[in-house]
């Protein structure tokens, strides 16, 4: 145990704070967290709206989160660990077929696959060679070992590859439905971050709900909710001051040292003296927004659904799940016969240009309706969900300077370091590498400086 005493404040109680924040506290350090939420874990937490319990960003885990599920060992939990299984499946509509989807997919469900022709299905072997690149060269939670494929966009690479027919008949589905992205807005390194891990994992939860690893890490450690932080400085005589707010008003507190685990694009609105080196990377730090919607409904017996829709297809909804009987939830809970929306990035789009956000179900009850006849007498609750800034974008080019900051970070690190999605993978696997690596950083270099003089 370290004994060194040094008070360490993180910002921000998503997974990627409470992550370094449990890490620091295991090395000895006195650590506490602050959030403005008025519950833990960010974008990864079950929320309980209107008797629903909503999910507030991430879904599923994968099995390649190996810094998240080492933290699940650590911490006694992995019991609470289910997988869905290699071979999960959803139905997906280009408004003129229906196909199956599987985020992890076989090479005989691909070569036996409906949607695809034959010339598709014969370049698909041309991934081969990056397969293995990607699976030997990258770590899927970190994505700067993906620099050297950041040559090139998502939608050049695959087109050039195999076909755009794959692009927008599989890929670009995947994408749009639970990451609410536009497969232009990617750059090849994502893919190859990634598709080298798919083919290999599996997806999972936890049996009592997403949100039940940051609830624990949460109740292990020292956060204060209901908390904004509105300013951080790092003092000319060592140390940083943080200037709070919260129902009991405003105060200042000086702590040794910052882990700010935000959303990237929030970091200028709060840090004071950034450099321009820092200013110019926060300014490219890109979230996307996105919407979603739950019905619960008065009646059992629903039958379960798992539709995903394509860019062609008239739908407003990229995905439209029904749930009769939910049972990964948090304990204690139960959940309703549940549908859940996920709106297409064009309507939010045009939501946000609207100022829509606080009537978001508006713009989609009528598909809603054809989709479910009886929404209109079955409905009992609903919960809408907006998110400025739902998930960070990795255009070509960004993981480049990803890579950059982080270097610039390691060897030159302040009393002020960062972590999160923004600079590692846009899941929850990500994040969580984020923080851990965060943690060890200030272990090696700020926690020697504490109780060196000041210059």
């Amino acid at each position: 145990m370290n004994e060194n005493k040094m008070n360490i404040a993180v910002v921000g109680a998503g997974i990627a704070g409470l992550s370094a924040a449990w890490d620091l506290t295991q090395a000895g350090y006195t650590v506490t967290i602050y959030d403005r939420n008025d519950f833990p874990g960010g974008r990864m937490a079950d929320v309980i709206v209107n008797g629903i319990c909503t999910h507030s960003g991430a879904s599923i885990l994968f099995s390649f989160n190996k810094e998240m599920f080492d933290l699940v060992e650590e911490l006694g939990l992995s019991d609470e660990v289910t997988s869905f299984g290699a071979d999960f499946e959803m139905n997906c509509s280009d408004g003129s077929m229906e196909y199956p989807l599987r985020v992890t997919p076989s090479v005989p469900f691909m070569l036996a696959h409906k949607a695809l022709g034959i010339g598709t299905k014969a370049k698909l072997t041309r991934l081969l060679p990056d397969i293995v690149k990607s699976g030997l060269m990258t770590d899927p939670c970190l994505m700067h070992t993906a620099k050297r494929f950041d040559d090139e966009t998502m939608v050049d690479y695959i087109t050039r590859v195999v076909s755009e027919e794959y692009l927008e008949k599989y890929l670009e589905p995947l994408f749009r439905a639970p990451w609410h992205w536009e497969p232009e807005d990617i750059g090849k390194a994502y893919v190859m971050s990634l598709m080298g891990h798919l083919v290999t994992s599996d997806q999972r939860t936890f049996k009592q709900g997403i949100g039940f690893l940051t609830r624990e890490l949460a109740s292990r450690l020292d956060v204060r909710l209901g908390t904004t932080v509105e300013n951080v400085r790092e003092i000319p005589e060592g140390g940083v001051t943080l200037r709070l707010s919260d129902n009991d008003g405003q105060r200042t507190i000086n702590v040794d040292a910052v882990v700010m685990a935000i959303e990237g694009v929030y970091v200028t609105n709060v840090v004071e003296g950034l450099s321009q080196a820092e200013t110019d990377f926060f300014d490219a730090v890109r979230y996307n927004p996105g919407a979603r919607v739950y019905y619960g409904l008065k009646q059992r017996g629903v039958e379960d659904k798992r539709d995903w829709f394509t860019r062609s297809s008239p739908s407003k909804v990229s995905l439209f799940h029904v749930t009769d009987q939910d049972q990964i939830v948090p304990k204690g809970h139960v959940q309703p016969a549940t549908i859940q929306a996920e709106l297409i990035p064009e309507l939010i789009a045009q939501i946000a240009e609207e100022g829509g956000q606080d009537r978001v179900e508006s713009y989609i009850r009528d598909q809603i309706r054809e989709y479910f006849p009886t929404i209109d007498e079955d409905v009992e609750s609903i919960a809408e969900q907006w998110w400025d800034a739902m998930l960070p974008l990795w255009p070509m080019g960004y993981a480049t300077k990803v890579a950059d900051f982080l270097e610039s970070q390691e060897t030159s690190p302040k009393r002020i370091l960062y972590c999160g999605d923004y600079l590692s993978q846009s899941h929850t696997g990500g994040a969580c590498a984020s923080g851990r690596g965060i943690a060890r950083l200030l272990q090696r270099s700020v926690g020697e400086k504490a109780h060196e003089p000041s210059a």
